[in-house]
């Protein structure tokens, strides 16, 4: 089981972490109207970077 330490050196948990202070932000602060259009594309692009850095990943969490 990996260490707090060893998850927060992995680039996709700390994208994933800022993924969800985004999302708070958003839906509890901003309270913005966006049209499903631009939802979808945003969630598009985090598909495409979650897998990006998937791609680059070269070591497990409990190696790091």
């Amino acid at each position: 089981m990996p260490t707090l330490k060893q998850l927060l050196r992995s680039r996709t948990v700390l994208f994933a972490v800022a993924v969800a202070i985004l999302s708070v932000l958003q839906g509890f602060i901003f309270m913005l109207p966006i049209d499903p259009h631009w939802q979808a594309l945003v969630g598009c692009l985090i598909a495409v970077s979650i897998v990006l850095l998937r791609a680059v990943t070269n070591q497990p969490l409990s190696s790091k």
